[in-house]
This record gives structure tokens, C-alpha cells and sequence, in this order.
């Protein structure tokens, strides 16, 4: 499996290579570090953006990737939401995570905490089992735990359990164009 991980500009240059040196360290996938692309348009109250929007934009620069996820330290919204952590759409192979309020500095992303890259991977991951079909586990520990505050993801763990991953193996490879 390969996930291109992408920072946005607001993301600050040193933040990204500690999340991607976590994630190595979690699953046996290929990790890619894109370029930083410029900063989605933030949305009508100037200070958050709509999570699709960020999808769709990843889908059209890098639709032909497995997987695609979306770093940003602009404030995610979704319908229904005032924010959330992460986003995805498993159709476009695209997600999206925020480090605006998984940092204890929150909007402050020049440089990131340790538990701020703990979070942030546990997100990733979590979209990423999205993206791969998953929905929200009802084990405490499981990364596909579903996290309205921090303090879910400070309890939930940066790995699947037994049940979403025997739910992952028995999913189709995904079929990539070349």
C-alpha cells in the first residue's frame, strides 16, 4: 500500500517529515512527502475550510495515486460540523487532516509537538482506514475509533484491531493506473 502524505504551505516546512517517521514506524506502507501545495480557500467565515473542497482539490493533482491524504493547519468543517479532526472520501481516494486543533498551540503549526505528531498520525491512519473501506469501530483503543474531542484521540491507539484488521485483509488491493 502507498500513501502520498501532502502538506499544505500553512503547514510549516518541519512539521510533516515527524508524522511520515511516525507512520513508517506504524504500518509496513509506503510513505511519499509530496511538495507543499499552495493553501486551499478558506471558506466564508475566513477561518475554516470545507474538508470535500480540500479532497477534491488533492483528487485532481493526485487522483492517480493508492491513497492521498491532505496535511493542513487550517480549521476543517464538514456538513454538519462546526470542525473536525480529518475527512475523507473514500471514492476519490483523497483525505484530509487538520493540525489546527490537534496541536496544543492551536493554528500555531511552525513547529509541532510530539503529542501533536501522535495525533496527527492517529488521524491519518484513521482516514486512511476510511479510505479503505473502513467505518468507526466501537473498540476504545482502535484508530478507527470515532474522536469528537482530543481526548478521544489521546486514547485511542495509532493501530487497527483485530476485527478492522481482518476487515482491511480481506479488502481488494487497490487497483492503480499507471
Amino acid at each position: 500500500m502507498r500513501m502520498t502524505i501532502v502538506p499544505f504551505q500553512s503547514v510549516g516546512a518541519d512539521v510533516a517529515q515527524p508524522v511520515l517517521q511516525r507512520l513508517s514506524a506504524v504500518l509496513p506502507w509506503e510513505f511519499v512527502l509530496s511538495a507543499r501545495e499552495p493553501d486551499p480557500i478558506t471558506g466564508t467565515d475566513s477561518t475554516a475550510v470545507d474538508a470535500a473542497e480540500v479532497c477534491a482539490l488533492l483528487h485532481r493533482v493526485h487522483e492517480l495515486n493508492e491513497i492521498t491524504i491532505g496535511l493542513t493547519a487550517c480549521d476543517l468543517t464538514a456538513p454538519g460540523f462546526d470542525y473536525v479532526f480529518g475527512y475523507a472520501i473514500p471514492e476519490k481516494r483523497t483525505g484530509a487532516v487538520s493540525l489546527f486543533r490537534l496541536s496544543n498551540n492551536m493554528g500555531d503549526t511552525t513547529e509541532v509537538e510530539p503529542l501533536a505528531v501522535e495525533r496527527t498520525t492517529k488521524e491519518i491512519l484513521h482516514e486512511a482506514g476510511h479510505l479503505l473501506g473502513l467505518g468507526h469501530c466501537e473498540d476504545p483503543r482502535c484508530v478507527m475509533r470515532y474522536s469528537q474531542t482530543l481526548h478521544d484521540t489521546d486514547i485511542k491507539s495509532c493501530h487497527f484491531c483485530p476485527h478492522c484488521l481482518r476487515e482491511l485483509s480481506r479488502m481488494p488491493e487497490p487497483v492503480t493506473e499507471e
